[in-house]
């Protein structure tokens, strides 16, 4: 009994050590691949974490927020540039789905002014402990917009253009798998997964309407 004792005891200990890579790949609601949704796990089991990224970049860049979707940890410092040559407003908050502010009152703004030749660009450093999602605006330019992810789990993604994200040092065990897109209408179900090691790729579908069918949707507007 004492040597059964023993190996299950090195067995549990051997899986705790180890790690697995999980794969995860996002569909819209047409089942096609999905760019640019946000993945978190979430998991109480022991073992090792990655580190996040210290330090990330937001651009505002051609009346764009570059990129698009930036997704960090609580820890990560978040440094907004502009590189225009004319001034923007960084204006933030969390966001509800459907692409608008959870609370229109609430959130942060600042000014960035505009580049000038020769000087570094005008920036700001911030630290974000609100977690979920937030919008990003321009109070100067409303057609800017973009999106903020924050977690304070240090295993999330973003799906790259194949509707894939990548998902390194899971621990094996029961966890939680959260998918956001900006586009969405629907939240996504939260999914309950198994990580095990040389598990297939996690299918996670979401509700999120395509944006080349938005565009067949949208009504023509008068020209004057």
């Amino acid at each position: 009994m004492k040597a059964v004792g023993l190996g299950l005891c090195l067995a549990a200990f051997s899986m705790a050590g180890w790690t697995a890579d999980l794969e995860v790949l996002v569909l819209d609601r047409e089942g096609k691949p999905l760019a640019d949704a946000v993945v978190v796990l979430e998991t109480t089991v022991p073992g090792p974490r990655p580190v996040p990224k210290a330090e990330v970049t937001i651009a505002q860049e051609k009346m764009k927020f570059v990129p698009t979707v930036s997704l960090v940890h609580t820890s990560t410092k978040v440094k907004f540039t502009n590189l225009d040559r004319w001034d923007h407003h960084v204006r933030g908050g969390l966001s509800a789905p459907g692409g608008q502010y959870l609370d229109p009152n609430q959130g942060y703004a600042f000014r960035l002014s505009g580049r000038k030749a020769g000087a570094e660009p005008s920036s700001q450093q911030r630290v974000f402990t609100e977690t979920g999602p937030h919008l990003l605006g321009c109070h100067l330019h409303g057609s800017m917009r973009g999106h903020l992810y924050v977690t304070d789990s240090p295993w999330a993604a973003v799906s790259a253009a194949d509707g894939n994200a990548k998902l390194s040092q899971v621990p094996p065990g029961s966890a939680r798998l959260r998918v956001w897109h900006g586009d969405e209408l629907v939240e996504t179900p939260v999914q309950t997964v198994v990580v095990a090691e040389g598990m297939a790729p996690v299918r996670v579908s979401t509700q999120v309407l395509p944006r080349r069918a938005k565009a067949a949707f949208q009504q023509p507007q008068d020209i004057y």
